[in-house]
């Protein structure tokens, strides 16, 4: 007998090498349930994710390492260290997945942390085709996407005017920054349209911007006297408090789209609605995520899924494992002052 190793034991020891560089110790972190229209869930700041180190200066001309997000500038090239689906991923039967810890130089945190004439700078600087739009009294800074982003169009699906002139097509600018490395990513998938319900929807009556803080009372005057207490002779009754504003959701002020499907260069089309194939309740990613039915269109949508949430470059993802109101879409946001990343 050869005392050499056989062809056979030598390509499973390779694979079992090129396995132990990929996975790395991970752990699902628990999550308590959540709606899209929740603003300030409170979390701890942890140290930056891997990949997450994308940041750019205030003022300055764009990304501090020259890089485009999600991908350093050239599709289909990951960028060193970017974390995204682990090979081996869910369908390994129990590997483990990590949802980033929060950090100020995340991708989420950097653009929304922008001011809107440095994100007018740096869409200008990536030739993002753009234009300003009105409609959208809560968003900060509107636009409109007017042509594709890195090759990649975004398309929305069932809007009642056209494109030129839907409230649902208007983004604020640093939603778009982060859609733009979003297309990057997806591209490597050789995807070419992302298919949406909404980005921009009209917030509820009264609402104002988060930005925008809402009168107080001047110092040292009492709140009136609640409505409906009985009221003496002569005496005038308390005027009723005038109501609170509404608080508008991402939707409202620009940062969030709802993403029904993905359709690829050659036609095929990952619908989330019919190829997502998960459980209410279920883990998107990680231990216990798998599909009803293994299709590799399920499959590929849990792949861009758990890329993009560990990308850190949305604070929240959520699935149709969130709730029977996500049913049919993803939804992606970006939440200027928070402090979290949610990934149902």
């Amino acid at each position: 007998m050869s005392a050499l190793p056989s062809r056979r034991a030598l390509t499973l020891g390779a694979a079992l090498i090129g396995a132990a560089a990929l996975l790395t110790p991970l752990g699902i972190a628990s999550l308590r349930h959540a709606s899209e229209e929740r603003v300030d869930d409170p979390a701890a700041a942890a140290p930056a994710p891997p990949g997450a180190a994308t940041a750019l200066a205030d003022g300055g001309d764009g990304p501090l390492d020259g890089g485009a997000g999600l991908l350093d500038g050239n599709v289909g090239e990951p960028a060193d260290g970017d974390a995204g689906l682990l090979d081996g991923g869910w369908e390994a039967g129990g590997a483990r997945f990590e949802l980033p810890a929060w950090s100020a130089s995340s991708r989420a945190a950097t653009y929304g942390g922008l001011s809107a004439d440095a994100c007018d700078r740096e869409m200008k600087r990536r030739g993002i085709p753009h234009a300003p739009a009105r409609g959208a009294p809560l968003v900060d800074r509107p636009i409109r996407i007017t042509g594709p982003l890195r090759g990649v169009t975004f398309r929305g699906d069932g809007v009642a005017k056209p494109r030129s002139a839907s409230p649902f097509d208007i983004a604020d600018c640093r939603l778009v920054l982060a859609l733009d490395d979003l297309a990057a990513f997806l591209a490597t998938h050789g995807i070419v349209e992302v298919v949406h319900f909404s980005m921009h929807r009209p917030g509820p009556a009264g609402a104002v911007a988060p930005t925008k803080a809402a009168a107080k009372p001047p110092a040292g005057k009492k709140a009136p006297k609640a409505a409906g207490k009985a009221v003496k002779p002569g005496e005038r009754a308390a005027k009723k408090p005038a109501a609170a504003p509404g608080r508008p959701n991402q939707h409202a002020i620009g940062l969030a789209i709802d993403v029904a499907a993905f359709v690829k260069a050659d036609g095929t089309r990952l619908d989330v609605k019919a190829d997502w194939l998960g459980a209410i309740g279920a883990p998107p990613c990680g231990p216990g995520s798998e599909p009803k039915a293994p299709s590799p269109h399920a499959i590929e949508l849990r792949e861009i899924v758990c890329s993009i949430s560990t990308s850190g470059l949305f604070n929240v993802v959520l699935t149709p494992n969130a709730n029977e109101a996500h049913a049919d879409h993803f939804h992606f946001d970006i939440k200027r002052h928070a402090h979290y990343f949610l990934l149902e």
